[in-house]
């Protein structure tokens, strides 16, 4: 199984005089800016070990302060790094719950098994997130389908099996004679 590098937060600017660093991140949970093994990726793509000492949230970011950085300057420099983890080193998610990193690129099919296309992105909203699957490269002529994660539309997610089964009318499955892909 891959154990991908999976992005926690990206710092953004400093904050105050002394090393902390403003980071916007998408994370539920700020204990993970705590985890064992975490990294900063710098531009480059290469990565050292960080350890943060504190965090707090404020006006939408995170505020953090890093083991080491204790100047303005030491901060600055980390402008456009990325903090990042295995996803295995990541608490295990809920039932019913994955990571983006579980499911992103999975193929997606339809109630009958035709295949839709691969997710390819994840999008944030205010009532819940949006599927966004694209066909595969070599498909010529497919469109981009955008499928709300509510049940009438996505009705079911398999990250073993390596699937995701959708219903672009969203009625949900619930046609009869309905038969999943092997």
């Amino acid at each position: 199984m891959r154990d991908p590098w999976v992005v926690l937060g990206q710092i953004v600017k400093t904050q105050g005089l002394r090393g902390e660093v403003r980071v916007r991140s998408e994370i539920e949970e700020p204990e993970n800016f705590l985890l064992a093994g975490m990294k900063l990726r710098s531009r480059d793509g290469s990565l050292v070990p960080v350890e943060v000492t504190r965090y707090r949230r404020q006006k939408g970011t995170y505020i953090l302060s890093l083991e080491g950085c204790r100047s303005i300057d030491a901060a600055q420099s980390l402008i456009g790094c990325e903090l990042v983890c295995r996803g295995s080193c990541l608490p295990e998610p809920g039932e019913d719950e994955y990571y983006h990193f579980q499911i992103l690129g999975l193929p997606v099919f339809d109630p009958g098994g035709r295949e839709l296309g691969l997710l390819k992105e994840i999008i944030p909203t205010a009532g819940h997130e949006v599927f966004v699957i694209r066909p595969r490269s070599e498909d010529v002529g497919g469109e981009e389908l955008l499928l709300p994660m509510v049940a009438a539309y996505i009705i079911s997610i398999d990250p073993e099996a390596g699937r995701i089964i959708a219903d672009p009318a969203g009625r949900g499955g619930e046609a009869d004679g309905v038969e999943q892909p092997a």
